[in-house]
């Protein structure tokens, strides 16, 4: 089954996960696991899914099958929840959701934040390889980034690949939950 494959593939790389918790929605079933920072190589909590790859993606090759993933520091656990609807909305809202796509949530990521949207991306460095199984399904792993409504603005007038290279020349850490909005995003 891939979703044990995919859950092997995690324990293999981080481990046992410090917490699980199981979503349904519509009838689907998704899990999302937690790594604390310190089992992490990446040096963040991370956040991962099992049970989107479950799915074939809407107008994708069926063979190929996706979860996500996301790393925060502090972690807030209270993602899991919105992690879960990214990982059941291709199936959900019938489209398909790639590099530099954005998804939104049906409300702040967490308490606290005015963040309301992951920004999906191939990993950004070696965090998971993709899974290859033996009948020919395969499995990507997208990392999900919380961004702001500025951000979005300044994704879509310039790129996702233009927002990860501002956020490098600016030093913004896109894994802090606490940080702010730029007020200057242009």
């Amino acid at each position: 089954m891939i979703t044990g494959a995919v859950r092997d593939l995690y324990v293999a790389r981080w481990g046992e996960p410090s917490r699980k918790a199981a979503f349904r929605v519509a009838g689907l079933e998704v899990e999302v696991y937690k790594w604390d920072a310190e089992a992490s190589p990446e040096g963040v909590a991370l956040y991962a899914t099992i049970g989107s790859s479950a799915h074939p993606m809407a107008g994708r090759d069926p063979e190929h099958r996706v979860e996500y993933f996301l790393g925060l520091l502090p972690p807030r656990d209270a993602v899991a929840s919105p992690l879960a609807a990214l990982a059941l909305y291709s199936v959900r809202e019938g489209v398909a959701v790639g590099h530099g796509d954005t998804v939104p949530s049906d409300g702040p990521l967490w308490s606290g934040t005015d963040m309301r949207r992951f920004l999906v991306l191939r990993p950004l460095g070696d965090i998971i390889s993709p899974l290859e199984l033996p009948d020919g399904m395969h499995v990507e792993f997208m990392q999900a980034i919380p961004i702001f409504e500025s951000e979005l603005a300044y994704k879509a007038r310039h790129s996702a690949k233009k927002l990860l290279e501002h956020w490098q020349e600016s030093g913004v850490a896109f894994w802090n939950p606490g940080r702010l909005p730029e007020p200057a995003l242009t």
